[in-house]
């Protein structure tokens, strides 16, 4: 009797911890559910993305910002079924805070609870964005990889000149005449003519970034006067000699050479440090590009129109 009693209870317990388990999973079947955002959202973020990268919106785009829209959702749930918004010190110390503005009473706990069932998590999106931004911490942590080998990191120096090469550099003095237009590049054209003859030009125009730039690569330059600003050509120009009239993007400039610093290839064990981080953030974001693939797999879609 007692081992039929002892196997009942055994039986017993073994059917609730198998019940407990399908319930989770149920429930977890349940979480991982999508919404697909509807055309007027899509409209609406599309219209937004066109106007701060000044690019038309293409079919490709809307697919990818539809898919960025799904993504950001499944992390969210993800995140919420992990619990990280109940560890996370930051998330409970906002839902304590929403808790005490609607006057919900009960300890910590309790309110907590309480928010959470509310729904308000849905619509705070600073929540959103910790719980993003933890859920990927997460993952990436979790990938670690072995160290790299030296053929793999010699790969690496080899295919990313701009971490195994010195860029050259440049010291210039420059003159600007605002505005692009035809009278702007005349007062350029004859300051140069003025200044090659060793007369005293017209006095040009106030630029925001200064006269004299010491010692900045190509790219530096670039990024103060406009894309293409610094063509190879300039490369034949002698120091101390004025040249252009050269467009920017603010106006017309003439530019005189001071000092040129030829670039170079670096040592491979002077940026050996430096690849080994690029070999470990490659492997972080494979990691991470694999996690995303197969967390889609473990979601439901439901779309209700077409983007």
């Amino acid at each position: 009797m007692t081992r039929l009693l002892r196997a009942k209870l055994f039986h017993f317990i073994v059917l609730g911890i198998v019940l407990y388990g399908v319930d989770e999973l149920y429930s977890r079947y349940l979480q991982r559910e999508l919404v697909c955002p509807s055309k007027i959202e899509i409209d609406s973020m599309a219209a937004k993305w066109a106007q701060q990268n000044r690019q038309p919106m293409t079919d490709k785009l809307r697919q990818a910002l539809r898919q960025s829209a799904m993504d950001e959702q499944m992390f969210f749930r993800e995140a919420l079924i992990k619990g990280l918004h109940k560890r996370d010190e930051v998330i409970v110390q906002r839902l304590l805070r929403d808790a005490e503005f609607l006057g919900i009473d009960g300890d910590r706990a309790d309110q907590i609870e309480t928010v959470l069932a509310m729904g308000l998590l849905d619509s705070d999106e600073v929540i959103r964005r910790r719980l993003i931004q933890l859920l990927e911490h997460r993952v990436i942590a979790d990938t670690q990889g072995p160290e790299p080998s030296e053929q793999a990191l010699k790969r690496l120096y080899d295919d990313n000149p701009a971490i195994s090469t010195k860029p050259s550099r440049y010291s210039f003095q420059q003159r600007f005449y605002s505005g692009d237009t035809s009278i702007a590049k005349m007062r350029a054209e004859q300051a140069l003519s003025d200044l090659n003859g060793g007369e005293l030009p017209a006095s040009a125009d106030v630029f925001l970034s200064g006269e004299l730039f010491n010692q900045l690569t190509a790219r530096e330059i670039n990024g103060i006067f406009g894309a293409d600003f610094w063509p190879d050509t300039n490369l034949a120009m002698s120091l101390g000699q004025w040249f252009g009239p050269v467009k920017s993007v603010y106006g017309w400039h003439l530019i005189k050479w001071q000092a040129y610093f030829p670039g170079g290839a670096k040592d491979f064990a002077a940026v050996r440090l430096e690849l080994n981080l690029l070999w470990q953030r490659e492997q972080q974001r494979r990691g991470w590009q694999a996690y995303v693939t197969k967390l889609r797999g473990q979601y439901r879609v439901l779309c209700n129109d077409e983007v």
